[in-house]
């Protein structure tokens, strides 16, 4: 089982808010054949007929928004990561 620090954690969360935020995130898929960097593509309903993330979020309510976005696989791996976070494993 791997132990982490307070640092590496705030850096993962970092990276991976950083990968799924913007108007082009990193997370989406690209080039052709469609692929993306994200382990978790396929199975995110972000891809799969969920309105643009960048344009509904102007649109929509904060709580709409938020309710939406917890759907994401990434929502629930950053609700996991806190500072409280040591260790990685079971």
């Amino acid at each position: 089982m791997a132990r982490v620090s307070e640092d590496e954690v705030l850096l993962l969360y970092r990276a991976l808010r950083s990968f799924r935020s913007g108007k082009r995130p990193l997370c989406a898929a690209r080039g052709h054949p469609s692929r993306s960097e994200c382990p978790l593509h396929d199975q995110c309903p972000r891809w799969r007929g969920q309105p643009d993330d960048w344009l509904a979020s102007m649109e929509e309510t904060a709580e709409q928004t938020e309710r939406r976005r917890s759907s994401w696989p990434c929502s629930r791996v950053l609700d996991l990561l806190s500072p409280e976070l040591t260790r990685i494993g079971p």
